[in-house]
């Protein structure tokens, strides 16, 4: 089982692995060859499927993603800008899409959340973790960026690295440096969040203390299932917002109370992310999960 971007919390006050220094104002370089898309089953948003013989003499950033992942999501929009901005200029995004969760393995449902996030370069299915596997991947979202001869150069694992991703792709591509603080600044501040992701699944380990259940669920490997007529979540964080991954077999309307406030209706059929609770300030909060009717299926919580 893959490390879950849960790794990533320890990681986003400035990643850094143990690599050299490297020249031409890259801060650090990994300095090994890439291996092309293995098993990758679907390309999308690409008439040719891109493979890295072709794109040699272009800088290459892979973005390794899957659809239900916050912390993915909160990039798309710096990459698009990369691409927008340094395309003409000799980059290449290219998205990896790698299932974290079963049903993130169907070609229609990756179509959509393509689409309904505006994601404007190829993205290819990984749904074997071939490309994952190949290129040692640990965690969700995990950027790879490449130099012109297809050697990775930079290896970043979750928010929070864009200036320096900006500044690196400059580097390689003779630009000069100080036009790369836009994408510093589009980098979420996420030092508030104080509740680290929670799966629900038995894949997940033990229970969390965070939350606690009422009615009879049965616990699956990837998720919770609501066996009872009715039921619901209780649960504690500390952050600005709160995105619960979740599914129900049909369209089903959940009572949400965030701290004995005004209830709120939120509707869940198909299983992806859903935002619960959308503030602007972090702070501790209590959420209350309300369920009419079985086969509510929860996957993971995660916070901004």
């Amino acid at each position: 089982m893959p490390e879950r971007r849960t790794l990533l919390r320890s990681l986003l006050a400035g990643a850094t692995l143990a690599l050299p220094l490297a020249p031409r104002g890259i801060a650090q370089i990994a300095d090994a060859p890439a291996p092309d898309f293995p098993g990758i089953a679907d390309w999308l948003n690409a008439d040719v499927p891109p493979s890295l013989a072709a794109l040699r003499g272009r800088v290459v950033l892979i973005d390794v993603w899957t659809y239900s992942c916050i912390n993915c999501r909160r990039t798309v929009p710096s990459l698009n800008r990369l691409q927008a901005e340094y395309g003409v200029a000799g980059l290449q995004v290219i998205g990896i899409h790698t299932p974290e969760f079963g049903f993130e393995r169907q070609r229609p449902d990756v179509e959509a959340a393509v689409r309904s996030l505006g994601i404007r370069f190829p993205v290819g299915q990984d749904n074997g973790f071939q490309s994952w596997r190949a290129w040692g991947i640990r965690a969700w979202p995990s950027f790879l960026l490449l130099d012109q001869t297809g050697r990775i150069v930079l290896r970043r694992e979750g928010e929070g690295h864009m200036g320096e991703i900006e500044a690196a792709i400059r580097a390689l591509l003779g630009l000069p440096p100080g036009a790369a603080g836009r994408a510093a600044a589009e980098d979420p501040d996420l030092s508030g969040i104080r509740t680290p992701e929670i799966h629900f699944g038995a894949r997940g380990g033990p229970a969390s203390a965070a939350y606690a259940l009422d009615g009879r669920w049965s616990k699956e490997a990837e998720a919770l299932v609501l066996r009872s007529a009715e039921g619901g979540l209780r649960l504690r964080f500390h952050a600005a917002k709160l995105h619960l991954v979740c599914a129900a077999p049909e369209p089903a309307a959940l009572r949400v109370v965030v701290d004995d406030g005004t209830p709120a209706t939120v509707t869940v059929e198909r299983p992806t992310l859903y935002t619960l609770y959308d503030g602007e300030s972090y702070a501790e909060h209590r959420i209350e999960v309300r369920a009419t009717a079985p086969g509510l299926t929860l996957y993971s919580a995660t916070f901004g």
